[in-house]
């Protein structure tokens, strides 16, 4: 996974994945103080996420630390439910946060922009093509079977 994170950037990610970083960077532009990016599991939204930390320089966190140190902050691997949105909206007053991107499977609760990551075969085969650039085992690579 190490040399998965390493390779992140705008060029590795898919079609789609780069229509998702637009969105979520005319969002952000906008002011959004939340944004939820979804999408099923292994769709690559945590790479996708990656390249923002790289290239935006936003806080990452594989889920809600109890403090954040940056004003844009992305927290993966949240639950879509009302309680846990109305939490990150309590941690985001407390900590000052301009703009959360809040990463779920499935759309979040409460009111958010939401950004979709729904991803089509040309996806996939884009995703084993840089696996496998990066001497990365391509069976082991997301493909629609993972779906």
């Amino acid at each position: 996974m190490n040399a998965l994170k390493d390779a992140v950037s705008v060029e590795k990610l898919s079609t789609i994945q780069r229509e998702a970083v637009d969105q979520i960077r005319e969002y952000r532009e906008d002011d959004a103080r939340f944004i939820n990016l979804y999408g099923p599991k292994k769709a690559g939204k945590t790479f996708l996420c990656w390249t923002l930390q790289r290239s935006e320089g936003w806080e990452y966190h594989p889920q809600m630390p109890d403090t954040a140190d940056e004003p844009v902050v992305i927290y993966d691997h949240g639950d879509a439910d009302r309680m846990a949105t109305r939490k990150l909206r309590t941690h985001a007053s407390i900590n000052g946060l301009a703009t959360a991107v809040y990463v779920t499977q499935k759309p979040a609760e409460e009111v958010f922009p939401r950004v979709e990551l729904a991803p089509e075969e040309n996806h996939y085969e884009t995703v084993q093509s840089n696996w496998e650039s990066l001497g990365l085992p391509v069976e082991h690579a997301p493909n629609q079977v993972h779906q």
